[in-house]
């Protein structure tokens, strides 16, 4: 392979990076199909909208509260990609966020979804636990990626959980593919479903 042709592999590769971290991927709005107070709450942090649409295809299974956490210092450009990268390197866990109010107190079961920086959930999924108390709740971690997940460093994130009174049930890892190929939000949809359905009698065990 010559010189050119790799140094052309490389621009495209970094290319495909950085489109995939500075592209926001929309995704169906979400709301609930019944009135009654709902017992299961999804809380999502998305830079770039595919965790999000994750985080709503778990609440649709559940018919689920949803909360959206913003973290503006993580903005879609090369300086907030730079400040994710650092913070998620060097094990950040605290860092400013804003989201509605939400009050713990009426649900049973919560389900905290993620991006994956660096094998591990991103700061302002541990800013929230940081901030919350979690007694008489069960609660699972779903992370989306490209890569993998390291269980050293979100063994972490399951402690914490549990300092903060929670019962940590354990996580699922939803891959999307690679950076420069990634199923569709139909294909991630459908692992979801089957990853949850296959838990189902976890999910009845919490009192969903």
């Amino acid at each position: 392979m010559t010189s050119g042709v790799v140094a052309l592999v490389v621009v495209t590769l970094l290319f495909w990076f950085y489109r995939t971290q500075t592209t926001w991927l929309e995704s169906k709005p979400y709301q609930r199909s019944s009135n009654d107070p709902a017992r299961t709450l999804v809380v999502v942090y998305s830079r770039t909208g595919n965790t999000l649409g994750v985080a709503k295809e778990v609440a649709n299974y559940f018919d689920a509260d949803l909360v959206q956490i913003e973290a503006p210092q993580y903005s879609r450009d090369l300086k907030g990609q730079q400040l994710a990268s650092k913070h998620a390197d060097e094990e950040v866990t605290t860092t400013p966020i804003k989201h509605e109010p939400v009050d713990l107190d009426q649900y049973h079961l919560v389900f905290l979804c993620s991006p994956t920086w660096w094998f591990r959930p991103a700061p302002p999924l541990w800013s929230f636990v940081e901030n919350h108390d979690f007694s008489n709740k069960r609660v699972f971690l779903i992370m989306t990626g490209n890569s993998r997940m390291k269980e050293e460093r979100t063994g972490k994130f399951g402690v914490l959980v549990e300092e903060k009174n929670g019962d940590f049930l354990g996580m699922l890892f939803i891959r999307r593919g690679r950076v420069f190929w990634q199923k569709t939000p139909d294909q991630v949809n459908k692992d979801v479903f089957v990853e949850l359905r296959e838990r189902e009698a976890m999910w009845q065990m919490s009192g969903r």
